[in-house]
């Protein structure tokens, strides 16, 4: 009776904490034991004396600490402004009474801004027609403009950036163009990202195509509201699944649930062969072509039960917390200073092997239905599959990187709250990747767009890999050289 008590006890501070409390699974900070990894640690320094200000100990001058405002991008277009001078009348001194003589020059920076500026583009074009009333002859419009729905690429990409980027609901951008005299309502809004995502299909097929050939591809997946049609005023839960590189590129897919059907279903369709990487959610270990993929597991989804543990004031899950530390502590390590064999095999391996040993004791004492007990259960449960990150060169850790793309969506979804109808779920993962895939590799992606659909139309089928965003990048800098 008292584990049942207690069990429900745990059940309702996780509930509190998932309500309540901050989402950052960082621990506080104390005295440093979670940053050590080698025994033989740095000998204490005693802290230099304290010179005085401008001068060092061995009295060189020293730069002093600039206080105040950061400096002023230097990259932003500046505007030259003369102050008028006072009047004649304030230029006299009125203790010699001579006029006061030009000293020197102040100079002030300050940011400003100028309002969106929206005008109407006028296209003209001839029309050629013949007595023969044969098909009429003309230039075609230029390839920025759509011409049914009368915009231009400018302001398609705009809208995209504000909504899929900046997490603006297309009510408030409507607002927003209201303040402004531009009359665009939701309807419209939704239609030019409608006509978008048909436009940018084929660059999506290529990079789908693309993440699914780099023979490493996380994959996770995140709740969404949607409306649904069939019980008006009323929601349930439909899925984006995320597929991310090595390299960076990402794919969302959507889906209507969580089954890990779903990405079993595309990885076989796309033929994938490498490793995979998921979390510890049920069926998701063998999703894929049989025989074809390597499933591996995530520390930090490990180390996310434990965390449950600490935070439900089981003191035992501390040491776990502190391995956890260490093992990530390794990989930071190897992705600065290279030998990422090495260090593995030295320190990554023995420290795991005894968070097994660890984990196995407390599986016989602590009840399943504990945190410290769900914790060490997961893990000895995802063993295989978490060694082989270990053992593994190419390998990950964690699922992290996938997880960082995912973030930007679940603020966006804090803000336009649910997906209104099930034809809009593909429209979303399309468009959410395509800028994404920008913000990741740090490019505007209004920028991104707007030239985008000025080449789009004339360019080659064969070379469409070249307008995706991180071959983007290397063109435009190649250009601009």
């Amino acid at each position: 009776m008292a584990v049942e008590i207690q069990v429900l006890e745990l059940k309702v501070q996780k509930l509190q904490r998932q309500l309540w409390d901050k989402k950052s699974e960082r621990l506080p900070p104390d005295d440093g034991k979670q940053r050590v990894l080698f025994e033989e640690p740095a000998a204490e320094t005693a802290a230099p004396a304290r010179a005085p200000e401008g001068k060092s100990r061995d009295g060189e001058r020293q730069e002093r600490v600039r206080k105040g405002p950061k400096p002023l991008d230097p990259a932003l277009p500046r505007e030259a402004i003369a102050v008028p001078a006072p009047d004649l009348a304030k230029l006299i001194c009125p203790v010699t009474g001579k006029a006061m003589q030009p000293g020197f020059i102040e100079q002030l920076e300050v940011l400003a801004r100028r309002p969106p500026a929206y005008y109407v583009k006028h296209y003209e074009r001839t029309v050629f027609v013949s007595p023969a009333k044969t098909a009429p002859v003309y230039s075609p419009w230029p390839a920025d403009v759509l011409p049914r729905a009368r915009m231009h690429a400018s302001v398609v990409a705009h809208l995209a950036a504000a909504h899929y980027c900046e997490h603006a609901p297309f009510h408030r951008i409507e607002q927003q163009l209201a303040r402004v005299g531009v009359d665009l309502p939701r309807v419209c809004q939704m239609s030019l990202m409608d006509q978008l995502d048909q436009l940018v299909e084929p660059l999506l097929v290529a990079l789908k195509k693309e993440v699914f050939s780099s023979g490493y591809v996380q994959v996770d997946a995140t709740p969404i509201d949607l409306c649904d049609p069939e019980r008006p005023g009323r929601v349930r839960e439909a899925t984006l699944w995320a597929y991310r590189t090595k390299i960076g590129a990402v794919w969302f897919e959507y889906q209507t649930s969580k089954s890990p059907v779903h990405p079993d279903a595309t990885l076989k369709a796309m033929k994938f062969r490498g490793y995979c990487q998921t979390d510890g959610a049920k069926g998701l270990a063998s999703i894929g072509p049989p025989g074809e993929v390597t499933s591996l597991g995530c520390m930090a989804h490990s180390r996310r039960y434990f965390f449950d543990a600490h935070k439900a004031g089981d003191l035992r899950a501390n040491w776990y917390l502190e391995q956890f530390g260490k093992l990530f502590r390794v990989e930071q390590m190897a992705r600065r200073h290279g030998r990422k064999e090495v260090l593995r095999r030295r320190f990554s391996r023995p420290i795991f092997a005894t968070m097994l040993d660890q984990a196995e004791a407390h599986a016989q004492v602590a009840p399943a239905q504990t945190g410290l007990g769900a914790a060490v259960r997961y893990l000895l449960d995802q063993q295989e599959r978490l060694e082989r990150c270990l053992t593994t060169l190419e390998a990950e850790i964690s699922t992290n990187s996938v997880e960082r793309a995912i973030r930007p969506l679940k603020i966006s979804a804090k803000n336009w709250l649910f997906i209104g109808h099930p034809r809009a779920g593909p429209r979303l993962a399309n468009l959410f990747t395509l800028v994404e895939n920008c913000r990741l590799l740090g490019l505007d992606p209004e920028r991104y767009l707007v030239d985008l659909l000025g080449r789009l139309a004339d360019h080659p089928a064969a070379k469409i890999d070249e307008l995706l965003p991180h071959h983007w990048v290397g063109s435009r800098a190649s250009a601009a050289a």
